[in-house]
C-alpha cells in the first residue's frame, strides 16, 4: 500500500514557487507606493503654483515685478514668483502696453535628480 502526502520535492518547489510570488507581489507594492509619493507630490506642488498664481492676479505689479521667493516648503519646494514687461505688438505693429508676463516657478529635488515646474500667463496692468 502507497503512504498518501507530498514527498519532501513537491514541498521544497511549492514553498519555492509561493516565495517568488511573494516577492514579486512585495516589489509591486514598493513601486506603487513610490509612484504614490510622486503622485502626491505632484499634486501637492500643483496646488500651491495654483494658489500663487491666484495670489499673483491681484499683488500690484511692483511687488511681482521685484519678485518674490518662498522658503522651502516641508518636502523641500521652492517656489518664486515674477513679473516682466510683455513685449507684444499687435497687427499695426504697435506695442500693446500694460501687459506683463507672470512667472510661477516651482523648484524641489526628486531623489538626486532637480525637478521644476514653471506656469506663465499674461497680465493686463494699466
Amino acid at each position: 500500500m502507497k503512504a498518501a502526502g507530498f514527498t519532501l520535492l513537491e514541498m521544497l518547489t511549492a514553498m519555492f514557487m509561493f516565495v517568488l510570488a511573494v516577492g514579486g507581489l512585495a516589489l509591486a507594492m514598493d513601486k506603487i507606493f513610490a509612484a504614490n509619493v510622486l503622485l502626491r507630490r505632484d499634486a501637492e506642488v500643483r496646488q500651491q503654483i495654483e494658489s500663487l498664481l491666484d495670489e499673483a492676479m491681484v499683488l500690484p505689479i511692483e511687488i511681482l515685478e521685484a519678485g518674490r521667493e518662498s522658503d522651502p516648503d516641508a518636502m523641500g519646494a521652492r517656489y518664486s514668483l515674477s513679473a516682466v514687461p510683455a513685449e507684444l505688438r499687435n497687427m499695426d505693429d504697435e506695442e500693446l502696453p500694460g501687459l506683463w508676463w507672470v512667472t510661477v516657478r516651482a523648484e524641489w529635488t526628486e531623489g538626486k535628480e532637480k525637478q521644476e515646474w514653471e506656469e506663465k500667463f499674461l497680465r493686463y496692468q494699466p
